[in-house]
């Protein structure tokens, strides 16, 4: 049975990162799975002004936070649109809806998981270096686990799966370069 409600979606979430295959199929593969799971932006928006009023920045003013809504909104939209032609240069259309549906609901509990980091960090919790090996460590498992959500979403081998998260990669260093840059 698909998923229905943010909860069911956000257990789909958490069950692809103990690399549950057989969750995948708990996400529809339609055109509405993927506009509602557009609301997975609007659940990580406090969790993002967190991270950047705590983070090593340390921007914490108004302007500065609703400034940063651009490069958000973008983030979250920019790797659909591209992967709309990319599904169709690798023969895989067929799944574009699932992959856009956990890529995003997965996006939550990435997310919780970064914020809970940095909040521990922010409070001097944990010392520094035990925290910047920990977020390392978590950036590591980020790109694992969206390589194992690439892989059983959109059924491609290692190497496709390797080459989408860093295609993402590329293009969030892209998005926070040029909003550093016309940011000033």
């Amino acid at each position: 049975m698909a998923a229905q409600s943010i909860p069911e979606h956000f257990r789909v979430a958490v069950r692809l990162a103990r690399r549950d295959t057989s969750a995948m199929a708990e996400y529809a593969n339609t055109p509405e799975a993927a506009l509602f799971s557009f609301a997975a932006a609007f659940i990580t928006l406090p969790m993002f002004f967190i991270t950047v009023a705590l983070g090593t920045e340390g921007v914490t003013n108004l302007p500065a936070l609703i400034a940063d809504l651009g490069p958000y909104t973008v983030g979250w939209l920019l790797f659909p649109v591209v992967m709309a032609k990319i599904v169709t240069v690798i023969d895989r259309e067929r799944f574009y809806c699932r992959y856009v549906v956990a890529v995003n609901w997965c996006a939550v509990f990435e997310y919780l998981v970064l914020t809970v980091l940095v909040a521990v960090r922010g409070q001097g919790i944990i010392p520094e270096a035990v925290g910047n090996l920990i977020f390392v460590g978590l950036i590591v498992w980020v790109l694992m686990y969206q390589h194992f959500v690439a892989r059983a979403a959109l059924e491609v081998d290692g190497t496709i799966a390797a080459l989408l998260v860093a295609l993402r990669m590329l293009l969030d260093l892209l998005i926070v370069g040029l909003s550093k840059v016309l940011g000033g």
